[in-house]
């Protein structure tokens, strides 16, 4: 007997275009990965969006990056931006640690990129958020108040697994 899986692209909710309030969920490294320009060491950040889908699910978006802090690159202006001020040199030699950006609030700027299949939503631009009082939904901590990573969630692990 053959098992016969299909990609549908309807079946995800698109998230709008916009400006919106988001949580880093995770940062995954994705090592060698091959690109138009060669193989290159990339990262994800995943975030959730504050805005749900019909199913009242928080929007999940990922973007990839160079795994690389030169002036010039992506992921060091995301970064930068994020943290709301450049690095300073002191902070480049001693190296960023990633995971102190997980759990962190901050504004995403959403566009739509249509293709020949589909249409995506991708995160243009992320940006500090500054409202101190922000909550972290209660999933996202364990009971010492530690950032739980977005794949080790429970609700995440029960719509892998269905």
């Amino acid at each position: 007997m053959s098992l016969i899986l299909k990609h549908d692209p309807s079946e995800y909710a698109l998230c709008p275009e916009g400006l919106h309030k988001a949580q880093i969920a995770t940062i995954e490294p994705l090592n060698q990965v091959e690109t138009p320009f060669g193989i290159k060491d990339q990262i994800s950040i995943v975030v959730q969006t504050e805005i749900t889908d019909e199913e009242g699910k928080p929007y999940t978006l990922a973007t990839r990056f160079n795994r690389s802090l030169h002036e010039k690159a992506k992921l060091r202006q995301a970064l930068e931006r994020l943290n709301g001020r450049k690095f300073t040199p002191e902070q480049l030699h001693e190296g960023i640690d990633l995971e102190s950006f997980l759990g962190r609030h901050c504004n995403i700027l959403v566009v739509h990129n249509p293709t020949e299949e589909r249409t995506y939503a991708n995160i243009d631009v992320f940006m500090p958020y500054n409202e101190g009082s922000a909550e972290v939904a209660k999933s996202a901590k364990n009971s010492s108040g530690e950032m739980i990573r977005l794949n080790n969630r429970s609700e995440y692990a029960d719509a892998a697994n269905s």
